[in-house]
C-alpha cells in the first residue's frame, strides 16, 4: 500500500535570468524597478518576451507561475497534511527545489517570485532557523536515485493512453511511487529524462496544463486511499 506519493514537477520553467540576457533593456529596466541586480530575477515571459528571442529552448521557459499554481494545488492537500506526499520542483538547469510539509507558500505571484528569487540567492528560506525550502543542484537522475521509488510514472501527452484512476491503481500498490509532471508549457521532457521513467502515460487527449494535472492527481490518490472518510471519521471520533 502506499506510504509516500512523490510528485516532481521537472524540467521546470523555474530560473533566474541567465547571464546571456542580463545586458537587455527589458531586464534591465524590471531588475531596476525590482531593486535587484539582472541575475537575481526570475526569467519571466510576461516580462522578458523580447529578451528571450533566440533563447535556447526558449518555448519551455520563462514560466514562474506554472510552478506556483501547480504547488497551491499540492502542498496543503489532505494527501500533503497527512504526511503521505513529498513535493519536489527540478528545473530545466538541473536545479532541485525541496520543501518542508510546514511551508505555506504565498498566494500573490509577486510575492511568490520574490521568496523564489530569495531562494535562488541564499540556497533556503527563510535566511535562519529551519528551512521551509531549499535549493540545490541536481538532475533528475540523481533525484530519482535519492529517493529510490518503486515505480517512477512520467505523464506526457506522448505517453500511452490511459485514464486516471487506473493509473493510480498502479501506484497505490507500492510503498513509494514517483509521479513525474512536466513544468513547462510547451514540448515535452529530454530523452534522457523519459528514460527515467518505468511507464509513461497519457490522461487526456489534449495537453492539460501542469496544475491540473498536479490537482487532479492528487485528489484520485486520496480516493483511492479513502483518506475523505478516514480523516473525517478521525474528527468526528479522535479518541479513536
Amino acid at each position: 500500500m502506499l506510504k509516500r506519493l512523490v510528485l516532481v514537477i521537472a524540467e521546470s520553467a523555474l530560473e533566474t535570468v541567465p547571464e546571456a540576457l542580463w545586458w537587455h533593456p527589458e531586464v534591465r529596466r524590471y531588475a531596476r524597478d525590482r531593486g535587484l541586480k539582472p541575475g537575481e530575477v526570475l526569467l519571466d515571459r510576461s516580462y522578458h518576451h523580447r529578451a528571450m528571442r533566440g533563447l535556447r529552448n526558449a518555448h519551455k521557459r520563462g514560466r514562474p507561475d506554472i510552478v506556483h499554481f501547480s504547488l497551491l494545488n499540492a502542498l496543503e492537500t489532505p494527501l500533503a497534511r497527512e504526511g503521505l506526499l513529498d513535493v519536489y520542483v527540478h528545473t530545466v538547469n538541473d536545479k532541485v527545489l525541496e520543501f518542508n510539509p510546514e511551508v505555506r507558500l504565498p498566494r500573490n505571484y509577486m510575492r511568490f517570485k520574490g521568496l523564489i528569487e530569495q531562494l535562488f540567492k541564499l540556497g533556503r528560506v527563510p535566511p535562519d532557523g529551519e528551512p521551509l525550502i531549499t535549493l540545490r543542484d541536481g538532475s533528475l537522475a540523481e533525484l530519482k536515485n535519492e529517493v529510490k521509488p518503486a515505480i517512477t510514472i512520467g505523464f506526457s501527452t506522448s505517453g500511452e493512453p490511459k485514464p486516471l484512476d487506473v493509473v493510480v491503481s498502479e501506484m497505490v500498490n507500492v510503498e513509494v511511487a514517483m509521479a513525474v509532471v512536466g513544468g513547462f508549457p510547451h514540448g515535452d521532457f529530454e530523452e534522457e529524462n523519459m528514460r527515467l521513467f518505468d511507464v509513461c502515460y497519457s490522461i487526456d487527449p489534449e495537453s492539460l496544463n501542469t496544475w491540473v494535472v498536479v490537482a487532479r492527481l492528487v485528489y484520485e490518490v486520496e480516493k483511492n486511499l479513502d483518506l475523505h472518510r478516514k480523516r473525517l471519521e478521525r474528527a468526528e471520533n479522535p479518541t479513536r
